[in-house]
């Protein structure tokens, strides 16, 4: 064996690193060979491409060199444990950095049984949990690959283990939208189909949002219960009807309540009538309108009036009988407003979605020439934003600048209101908010350069009545007299 000192270990990682990358068996075992204590160079991690630090057992796993992998493993010093940071390519070709992971967890992430056999068979610790607390298991079943996930249940593996936020694996298969996963963790291994998150999502909750029916149904028929959550403080059968996903609302509504069934009726019906949803439907809108108001006069549940009015909403409360439904049928306005009403009432003022038809319906104001109506609309979702706390999207403070800018191009006045509400905001988003600081001043720098615009106008109108006024100065008084 041939000693060495610390002048040449450099050179023999580069070696190894080399016949690593390639895939050269034969020069790997040429090189470890002649070194004296092969655990040093093992067990280092190496800085490779995109900010990587990987063993070199790890290079060869995200390679899938099997047979580099099995020389290394030959190596009793090798340390299976050894934390990597390494990227991944996602579904969707996007690369994601993930750090602290074991080769094991990698193994198990690019979907390579034979590896992930070959490091449990050589001791790996299969519970291993990188810095999100995922697990080679969760891998597995993120993957869709039953093989994997029952080979590692068999040997140990925790299928109870959640990732941060008690995201749990059946969440995760359910997202993934794979039934087969979905039915081998709750059939064969008996997950908890109403486990939660922190914010309150259940699988259920997932499975409306991916808009699957087969989901759905499987996740009813073994138990699943239509709770709130914290999150937006939607059930599954409301964000159904939020979606307009009429055959999923159909299949939740029976193991729902009376009231919540009607609720599902009134948001399916705002949903039809708001146009950030698809092609807005007024006809189906007042006919899930009606139908709700139907089963509340039959049932005797009346709507709970609101005890103050908004004025950008015409200071309307919501229709309480089919009669003043139907009055309103004909007016396109009068429906819109219905439809926000009841989106208030079942979302709530903090309710995401509840802002963006608000700034919906004002953006489609400004483009059918009713600049001011939106403007209305516009200021009231970013006090409900200010009033609660809700955080305020840059790309909506831009879009300000862009509205304001129409209205100069087409000679409207622009209420001072605006201008003083907008500027205080984004003042306040700079103080606060650096992360996004570079682009929230452009938007003011934009926003000021438009201010200038309309200052000038000002100045010339101002300019001509001075004119004017001193026209109208140089005449004597007794010219008149």
């Amino acid at each position: 064996m041939m000693k060495f000192t610390d002048d040449f270990k450099d050179e023999v990682s580069n070696l190894l690193l080399s016949a690593v990358r390639q895939g050269d068996v034969k020069i790997l075992k040429s090189h470890l060979s002649t070194i004296n204590n092969p655990e040093i160079y093992l067990n280092r991690i190496y800085d490779e491409p995109n900010k990587q630090k990987c063993t070199l057992l790890m290079i060869a796993c995200l390679n899938k060199f099997e047979d580099i992998i099995k020389v290394l493993l030959n190596y009793s010093e090798l340390d299976l444990e050894v934390l990597n940071d390494i990227q991944l390519i996602e579904k969707d070709q996007s690369l994601l950095m993930y750090e602290n992971v074991t080769v094991l967890w990698a193994a198990a992430a690019i979907d390579n049984f034979k590896i992930v056999k070959l490091l449990v068979e050589h001791g790996a610790r299969i519970n291993h949990k990188t810095k999100t607390n995922s697990t080679a298991f969760r891998c597995a079943c993120c993957n869709g690959n039953i093989n994997i996930a029952h080979y590692l249940n068999e040997n140990g593996a925790d299928t109870r283990i959640t990732k941060i936020h008690n995201e749990t694996n059946l969440m995760a298969s359910v997202y993934n939208e794979d039934l087969q996963m979905t039915t081998y963790l709750v059939d064969e291994l008996g997950c908890d189909v109403n486990e939660t998150t922190n914010d309150g999502r259940s699988s259920l909750y997932i499975a409306v949002g991916r808009k699957s029916l087969e989901l759905v149904q499987f996740l009813l028929k073994h138990g699943a219960r239509n709770f709130q959550t914290n999150y937006d403080h939607m059930s599954p059968l409301l964000l159904a009807a939020e979606k307009r996903q009429i055959s999923l609302v159909n299949v939740i509504s029976p193991q729902c309540s009376l009231l919540e069934q009607i609720e599902a009726q009134e948001l399916i019906g705002s949903a039809f009538a708001c146009r950030e949803h698809g092609i807005c439907d007024l006809k189906k809108s007042f006919e899930y309108f009606y139908r709700a108001l139907e089963l509340r006069s039959t049932y005797n549940l009346p709507k709970v009036r609101q005890l103050s009015t908004v004025e950008v909403l015409d200071n309307r409360q919501e229709c309480q009988t089919i009669d003043e439904l139907k009055k309103i049928r004909l007016n396109d306005d009068h429906m819109y407003t219905e439809a926000l009403l009841v989106r208030e009432r079942l979302l709530g003022p903090t309710n995401v979605r509840y802002c963006r038809s608000l700034r919906f319906r004002g953006a489609l104001l400004a483009d059918s020439a009713q600049h001011h109506r939106g403007v209305d609309f516009w200021l009231y979702e970013l006090s409900l934003r200010r009033q609660y706390s809700l955080s305020i999207d840059i790309n909506d403070l831009r879009q300000w600048a862009s509205i304001f800018s129409d209205m100069i191009r087409k000679s409207l006045w622009i209420p001072i209101v605006a201008w003083q509400t907008i500027i205080t905001v984004i003042v306040d988003e700079l103080e606060h908010n650096k992360k996004d600081f570079d682009y929230n001043l452009h938007t003011l720098l934009f926003l000021i350069t438009i201010f200038s615009q309309v200052l000038k106008c000002l100045a010339k109108i101002l300019l001509l009545c001075l004119s004017k006024f001193s026209f109208l100065g140089s005449v004597k008084i007794n010219d008149f007299t």
